[in-house]
């Protein structure tokens, strides 16, 4: 045989040779589907625009620089660190949306039965969402309100109003703590929606089960509750991204951040649960 004819033959049953499915390839996979959609990008846009914008807004009202919307009282927060990550509020929000939305976007349209044909193993698909989805929110989040912080503490500074340092006692746990917050909601929206297979439903669950009810139960339900409800995502979060103190009312910072890692932790082995046992 000629030795075109063998590289011929070696050429053929490369082409034809099955190609392996890696954690690597699924994780290039699984980001070339986040970065390609505009919603994505738009998703991105909003939560440093939240973050940055209403933080140096809230910081203007609260100095006198700048009159509140529609002319009613001037901002104010317990402490000028919640001043400038005001934003927060609603940037959790969005990000909390968008994870659901990457959770179970696959599942409205039939996609997620490629995929899982694709990976035969599961987990892997969702290791993948989860690394591509944290690894671009965190980095995101995290610049938001690094940059609402000094930011808006730039502005308190101008009006002459109350300020903080970096490096002042709690300041640096609180506002990463907050990112983190940010970001694990949008975590536990993602695996929700692995879990729910429904946009509708894991946004609805994120925003209405894991931010509004501890609240309104706060408001709600007797004094004897309270140490029940220290233990909810959202307070538990509270602990480690407030400054003030609070008493009895909410868990150490430490023990904050272990509660609500856990919620987290139990949010993503939930979605591995039911993405291993349950048909596409």
């Amino acid at each position: 045989m000629s030795t075109t004819a063998l590289e011929t033959g070696t050429t053929r049953a490369a082409a034809t040779a099955p190609v392996r499915t890696t954690t690597s390839r699924v994780l290039v996979s699984e980001w070339i589907k986040l970065r390609t959609l505009r919603s994505t990008w738009a998703y991105v846009v909003g939560t440093l625009v939240v973050l940055i914008g209403f933080g140096v807004v809230a910081a203007l009202t609260a100095s006198g620089q700048a009159d509140s919307p529609g002319g009613g009282p001037a901002f104010s927060a317990s402490d000028p660190v919640s001043t400038t990550l005001t934003g927060a509020n609603l940037a959790v929000l969005v990000v909390a949306v968008m994870g659901s939305i990457v959770g179970a976007r696959e599942y409205s349209t039939g996609m997620i039965r490629t995929t899982l044909a694709a990976v035969p193993k599961r987990l892997p698909v969702l290791w993948g969402k989860l690394a591509t989805f944290t690894g671009l929110m965190a980095s995101v989040v995290v610049t938001g309100v690094v940059i609402a912080f000094f930011a808006g503490m730039a502005v308190l500074d101008a009006g002459g109003a109350a300020t903080m340092a970096w490096s002042d006692d709690g300041v640096a746990r609180a506002v990463l703590g907050t990112a983190a917050n940010v970001v694990g909601l949008g975590v536990m929206g993602l695996a929700l929606g692995v879990m729910l297979r429904s946009t509708a439903a894991a946004i609805g669950t994120v925003i209405g089960a894991v931010l509004f009810i501890p609240t309104l139960a706060s408001a709600l339900l007797p004094d004897s509750w309270d140490d029940v409800l220290k233990y909810l995502p959202s307070n538990a979060a509270q602990a480690f991204t407030s400054l003030s103190d609070t008493g009895a009312s909410l868990l150490s910072p430490g023990a904050g951040m272990a509660v609500f890692a856990s919620w987290v932790l139990a949010s993503v082995v939930g979605a591995a649960v039911v993405l291993k046992r349950r048909d596409a």
